[in-house]
């Protein structure tokens, strides 16, 4: 169920029908190297969001575009707002999503640069009983990779196909930014804004220059963009095609909807919620 597509009367039933359950698919748009399109990071999540709603019922919110991006914006087509501006643009969302009925709310995140700004807002969602709970569950939590995409034995995959995927694991590829699996995605989804051909057109090789703090496990933001200016990491490999891109997104379609599912029946977040509320309640009064 996608919420701009539902008509005013349909929303009762709609929150019935997802148990409370909304989902927020939450990208980005940067560069991906030349290959892929700078909306890369929503178009896949978008996507496979609805298809996942459509197994297990729940209701889609708007993607939100705008995620977390640092840098000097370099690239043509990066949107990159302020971190106080997204922060503020979550809390009004769930407040929102909340007030015309959903109390489950699940960020889904398609931009691996998110995930410390979804935290970080999830976890401020605790200080305050604001009726609904914030969850995040990322595409990258289970990536779909050539691996775990043979073991599933889809068998629209060829002989041919098989041997590509097998290559891949047996070579020890990398995975990254922009990688076999990403495109994976995308082709999969909206093939005619992936140029295969322009794959090496930009070198997707580290620099090496952070690679000192990373051995030393210091953070910093300057890291990934220094080490990959390109903004493409990992390996393209050969051989995609519209069956493997297929599978990758069926197999991230699958593991979504059985997350929804379990959100639409768990009990434990909201029992415990309470407890927290009281022991916080408990501790101002004293």
């Amino acid at each position: 169920m996608l919420w701009e597509n539902l008509r005013e009367e349909e929303f009762k039933d709609a929150i019935k029908q997802s148990k409370g359950v909304c989902i927020v698919p939450v990208g980005c748009l940067e560069k991906h190297g030349q290959h892929l399109p700078v909306g890369t990071d929503v178009i896949h999540i978008t996507e496979i969001a609805k298809r996942a709603s459509e197994i297990e019922p729940v209701c889609v919110f708007p993607t939100m575009y705008f995620g977390e991006k640092t840098g000097s914006g370099e690239f043509l087509g990066t949107v990159i707002f302020s971190p106080e501006l997204r922060l503020q643009i979550l809390k009004e969302t769930c407040s929102e999503i909340f007030r015309n009925g959903f109390d489950k709310i699940l960020l889904y995140n398609g931009h691996g640069g998110n995930q410390s700004m979804i935290s970080y807002f999830s976890r401020g969602t605790l200080y305050q009983d604001n009726g609904y709970s914030v969850f995040d569950y990322s595409l990258g939590s289970d990536f779909a990779t050539p691996k775990k995409i043979l073991n599933e034995g889809y068998k629209y995959l060829t002989t041919e196909d098989r041997k590509i995927l097998q290559k891949y694991v047996e070579e020890k590829k990398k995975f990254g930014h922009a990688d076999f699996v990403e495109t994976g995605w995308v082709y999969g989804v909206r093939p005619e804004t992936v140029r295969l051909d322009k794959a090496n057109q930009e070198s997707n090789l580290s620099t090496h220059r952070f690679d000192e703090f990373l051995s030393l496990k210091i953070n910093t933001p300057f890291a990934w963009m220094a080490n990959y200016p390109n903004s493409y990491e990992g390996d393209m490999h050969e051989g995609m095609n519209e069956r493997i891109a297929r599978a990758m997104v069926d197999y991230s379609v699958k593991k979504l909807a059985e997350v929804l599912k379990f959100l639409k029946e768990e009990k434990i977040s909201s029992e415990y919620k309470k407890e927290w509320l009281e022991k916080q309640h408990q501790n101002t009064i004293k």
